[in-house]
């Protein structure tokens, strides 16, 4: 498909054609790298050179490559990781929301690839670092929170205001073993949020408060970096989140935003049939028993005391009624089994009784 001309390269051909420049039979502009497009005969606009390449005197696109900075994750990876991360952020937000019980938002705000050398060496000092594994990966990741965020974090849970400290310090072994619960469950909004990708196990598996201890993989290393924006009540503070490439090599080509989206058109297969059926067989439903009903006043209600007997619109002959959530699904009858109360179902209700 043809190129289209700019604006500026329009209003440069008309100028030209009123100039009186441009012949009845020169098809071509005067401009040796610029043409029409709608003429057959004519060579194809050439297109501008993109960010980051130039062009040589041949006409040759040569892009700049920076071997400190190599890409190795692709554009496709980046929208994957920060879609399942925009997942993960409003999980995390529901169980810091519920947990503390105050308004929190998480959001993401940028995501983007660089050695993780530099990746640490951004991070302040003190700092509240999480390292974890997302087992069966191989390697660890890591979970950064600015420690200023954490404290007020911790003040809210034991009872305070939540309100920003004077100043940031390192966390003492309880107040470490207090946010720890939290990483936990936003490692559980994680695990949820990947479940696209595949099945696999957080676990914390250390604690540093200088990013220059975590060594958990070379510093040349080309890494992931998530990092979000929390607030809490009126606090608001950063957390990030590093994941190198060689921990998440194995499954690189299953980051795919195109293989993520069709991963809900697939055909259930006979595990995910067996699953789904084994978990609604262990889903608790309330199941009650209506022996009867009757209408009193509040008057004869109050009066009511122990010994008392209230006549029900039933004899002890006739079904019962068995409501599963509140409907009627089931008739049967009352009885004992091995000395305790037990209902024996006799007929099932249909859509059509």
């Amino acid at each position: 498909m043809d190129d289209l001309l700019s604006d500026n390269e329009v209003n440069a051909l008309l100028s030209e054609l009123d100039m009186g420049d441009t012949g009845s039979e020169a098809g071509a502009s005067t401009s040796s790298s610029r043409v029409l497009p709608d003429d057959p005969n004519l060579s194809k606009i050439a297109p501008p050179p993109d960010a980051g390449t130039i062009v040589d005197d041949k006409g040759r696109k040569i892009k700049k490559y920076d071997f400190n900075r190599p890409n190795r994750f692709s554009k496709d990876h980046m929208r994957t990781l920060e879609m399942l991360h925009e997942i993960f952020s409003r999980g995390f937000t529901a169980s810091i929301a519920a947990y503390l019980r105050t308004v929190a938002e998480i959001k993401v705000v940028s995501v983007t690839q660089l050695p993780f050398r530099e990746y640490t060496m951004a991070l302040p000092r003190p700092d509240c670092i999480f390292t974890f594994k997302m087992e069966p990966l191989e390697g660890s990741m890591l979970l950064e929170i600015n420690p200023e965020l954490v404290l007020t974090l911790v003040d809210r849970i034991l009872g305070g205001p939540g309100k920003e400290p004077p100043a940031s310090r390192e966390l003492t072994l309880i107040e470490q073993s207090i946010i720890e619960k939290i990483i936990n469950r936003g490692l559980e909004n994680l695990q949820e949020a990947w479940l696209k990708v595949g099945h696999f196990q957080p676990k914390i598996t250390g604690y540093e408060t200088t990013a220059q201890f975590v060594q958990v993989v070379a510093p040349s290393e080309i890494s992931a970096a998530i990092e979000f924006e929390v607030k809490i009540n009126d606090v608001v503070g950063k957390m990030s989140m590093c994941i190198p490439y060689v921990v998440l090599e194995p499954i690189i080509t299953d980051l795919s935003a195109q293989k993520w989206f069709t991963v809900g058109k697939k055909e259930s297969t006979a595990e995910t049939v067996e699953s789904l059926t084994k978990v609604m067989k262990e889903t608790l439903v309330p199941f009650v028993a209506r022996v009867g009903q009757t209408q009193i006043t509040v008057r004869d209600m109050l009066k009511l005391s122990v010994g008392d007997v209230i006549r029900l619109n039933s004899s002890p002959n006739n079904e019962i009624e068995v409501l599963i959530e509140g409907l009627v699904k089931l008739m049967g009858r009352p009885g004992v089994s091995s000395k305790k109360k037990a209902m024996q179902i006799t007929r099932i209700i249909s859509k059509n009784d």
